[in-house]
């Protein structure tokens, strides 16, 4: 059989058969002992279920290994994965399923009543086309028909099945503008790309300061975009992926110390929880093997990026900005983080970066304008949406609607957002999904949802209602309106209740004034 092709998974397998590959708790899986299992579930996945290239096979699961049996296998078979994440509503997840066309679900046991409840919104997926990840023991009854993952594996052959050497397609679903998320699909089936795609991933590799051989810790959810991305770096250098679960600061630096991490990513608010900890605490560790340090997703604020500087003893602390649309777009070094307060990083290699007026025209160091991104790494588009994709695009740039400046030097500075979305704990939220169930209440004439400041998250999320006349309504018996319809993270911590919401003379709701009044204090505006 052919060699694998250099920068898949089935190379690195190659390189290095007998090193780790996984690490869960107790369980560790070898290089071999990963593809061998992978290759297993291909076979099933394509005799059994008939999922070939292009096929679309969604997923929900907290951070596990299984997660990367099926990435694999998926590869395999150039299979396009759809991520859910684990904290959606069944309504919400069985629209994403849906939507994205897919015809086979995996899903970890607990998970399976809420999806059993919204079956009749999945009317594209068979009974017995659900894969089951864990014991059952949280199953309750529900998905009756569906296949044990353990069992998947078992009935499969070992069979010699090479990654798909375009197989790097997904569709990543993000919270809607329009109450309804859309699906970033990333179409990697034009040979065309895949050099500028090799080139752009050895950008990303210098940029961060990857190593073959690196232990790379894996505590942010696997369904964002980020997260399995640095992870797989890591992998196609034939390196280890250490999965944790949950995150627990503590736990955290004990896993650092005692797995010899030496790369990881993480939002501000994990770091923050770090930060937090007593000083003995944070001494009782050796943080030392840790050279990559990534953080992005939201904004890094300078006093927690200093303290972050210093708990960690060498000079490890990258950050950049970028998108589950975009990719990695800048990158700035340990060298730079306190030399540069506020900036999210240079170019990263592969990337053109335009800061545009609203005209189209391309703006000077030190003006803001909308950021717009070109490299081989952009989305093909919302799927099924063209309108949403044709909004982000000028040409062949891309953006995602944040502003932002360039200084002299080069560094990039994101200073607000264009559109009203709330990143709270590093997680997208978009208020006009929220109003929209807001709105379903009869005893509310209008809202808005914005964020406001939160110590720990960064922002939360605000609901400023107006009620109808003669009508009465408490905080709590809105918030359990809300709560069979929108996952906790999306759902509002405050409400408060006004006599009437800001417009302008043109009928434009004014949520610029409306967040002003609770983000004046906090002395900054994202």
């Amino acid at each position: 059989m052919p060699d694998p092709t250099p920068g898949t998974l089935d190379f690195a397998a190659r390189q290095n058969p007998d090193g780790e590959a996984l690490v869960q708790d107790e369980r560790r899986l070898t290089w071999r002992e990963w593809e061998e299992r992978a290759a297993r579930l291909a076979t099933t996945l394509r005799d059994r279920f008939g999922v070939g290239k292009g096929a679309r096979v969604a997923w929900m699961m907290h951070n596990r290994s299984e997660f990367y049996d099926l990435a694999f296998a998926l590869q395999k078979l150039g299979a396009v994965p759809v991520a859910i994440g684990y904290r959606l509503t069944g309504p919400e997840a069985a629209y994403i399923v849906d939507n994205s066309d897919a015809k086979l679900v995996v899903c970890e046991d607990r998970f399976a009543p809420r999806l059993d409840a919204a079956r009749s919104q999945m009317p594209k997926v068979a009974e017995d086309a659900f894969l089951m990840v864990g014991s059952g023991a949280a199953r309750e009854g529900a998905l009756p028909k569906a296949t044990a993952f353990e069992d998947a594996i078992d009935q499969g052959r070992r069979e010699e099945l090479l990654a798909e050497a375009r197989s790097g397609s997904s569709i990543i679903y993000t919270s809607g503008t329009t109450g309804r998320p859309k699906g970033a699909f990333r179409d990697a089936s034009d040979p065309r790309m895949m050099q500028a795609l090799r080139e752009f991933t050895i950008g990303v590799v210098q940029g961060f300061g990857y190593q073959p051989g690196d232990r790379h810790l894996l505590v942010c959810p696997l369904y964002h975009s980020a997260p399995p991305a640095m992870a797989g770096i890591t992998h196609l250098l034939a390196g280890c992926v250490v999965v944790q679960g949950r995150f627990d600061p503590e736990e955290t630096l004990r896993v650092i110390q005692d797995e010899r991490i030496t790369s990881t990513f993480m939002v501000p608010t994990m770091l923050n929880r770090i930060a937090s900890l007593p000083p003995e605490v944070l001494r009782r560790y050796d943080l030392s093997s840790m050279r990559s340090l990534i953080v992005g997703a939201a904004p890094f604020p300078y006093p927690l990026k200093q303290k972050v500087v210093e708990i960690f003893p060498n000079p490890c602390v990258y950050e950049f900005y970028g998108s589950t649309e975009t990719a990695i777009n800048t990158i700035i070094g340990p060298e730079d983080q306190l030399r540069k307060p506020g900036s999210c990083g240079k170019v990263c290699p592969g990337n053109e970066i335009k800061i545009l007026a609203e005209d189209g025209r391309e703006l000077p160091a030190g003006e803001v304008g909308t950021l717009y991104v070109r490299n081989p790494m952009i989305i093909s588009g919302y799927y099924k949406n063209k309108r949403a994709t044709d909004e982000s695009r000028r040409d062949d740039f891309f953006t995602v609607g944040d502003m932002a400046y360039v200084d002299e030097e080069g560094f990039y500075y994101i200073v607000d957002r264009q559109k009203d979305m709330i990143i709270s704990g590093g997680v997208n939220i978009y208020p006009a999904e929220i109003e929209q169930e807001l709105r379903n209440h009869p005893a509310i004439y209008d809202c808005a949802v914005i964020g406001v400041p939160n110590e720990e998250w960064g922002e939360e999320v605000k609901a400023v209602v107006q009620l109808r006349e003669g009508e009465r309504l408490t905080e709590q018996e809105l918030k359990d309106f809300l709560a069979d319809n929108l996952a906790d993270y999306k759902r509002p911590r405050t409400i408060d209740f006004v006599d009437e919401l800001p417009y302008n003379p043109s009928g434009k709701l004014l949520k610029r004034e409306l967040r002003d009044r609770y983000w004046k204090a906090a002395g900054r505006s994202i």
